[in-house]
C-alpha cells in the first residue's frame, strides 16, 4: 500500500466519521419523528455518510463525489446559518461541516493533481475545481436563499 493510498484511505474514513457524526447530531437536533423538516437533514446526512465517501474511493466517480460533497456543505452552511439566527445557535456545527468540505477537497486534489505542482492565482480561481468556485456558489446560494426567504415570508 502506497503512502498516497494510505492517506486517501484515512481521509475517506475521516469523511465518513464526520458525516456519520453529523447524521446523529441532526437526528437529536431536528427530531424527524416530530417535524417533517427534520427528514431533509437526515436524508442528506445519510447520503453524505454512506454514498459520498464510497464515491471518493474510485477515480471514475471522483468529480461527482467532489461536487456532491461541496454542494452539501454549501447548502448545509446556508440552512444551518438561517436556523442559527432564527432558533438556536449552530455555528460550531457549521465549522464541523467545513472540516468535511476540507477533507473532500484534500481527497480530490490528492487524486487529481501532482503534489509538486504549483498554483498560479488569476481569474481561473473561480472556475471548477478551484476554491473560488465554491466561494462564488456559497455567496450566490446565500443571496438566492435570503431573497427567497424575504420575498415569500
Amino acid at each position: 500500500m502506497t503512502v498516497k493510498l494510505r492517506l486517501k484511505t484515512a481521509l475517506v474514513s475521516g469523511l465518513f466519521f464526520i458525516s456519520a457524526g453529523g447524521v446523529f447530531l441532526h437526528f437529536f437536533i431536528h427530531e424527524p419523528q416530530k417535524h417533517d423538516y427534520g427528514l431533509v437533514p437526515l436524508i442528506v446526512g445519510i447520503i453524505s455518510s454512506l454514498i459520498i465517501p464510497w464515491l471518493f474511493c474510485f477515480k471514475k466517480t471522483l468529480h461527482l463525489a467532489y461536487l456532491m460533497n461541496g454542494f452539501a456543505c454549501i447548502i448545509g452552511t446556508v440552512t444551518m446559518a438561517h436556523f442559527s439566527v432564527v432558533k438556536a445557535p449552530l455555528f460550531p456545527d457549521i465549522f464541523i461541516l467545513w472540516a468535511k468540505f476540507a477533507m473532500g477537497y484534500a481527497i480530490f486534489y490528492l487524486e487529481m493533481f501532482k503534489i509538486e505542482s504549483s498554483f498560479k492565482p488569476g481569474w481561473k480561481t473561480i472556475r471548477y475545481p478551484n476554491f473560488g468556485f465554491w466561494a462564488v456558489h456559497l455567496v450566490m446560494f446565500s443571496v438566492v436563499y435570503a431573497l427567497g426567504n424575504y420575498i415569500w415570508r
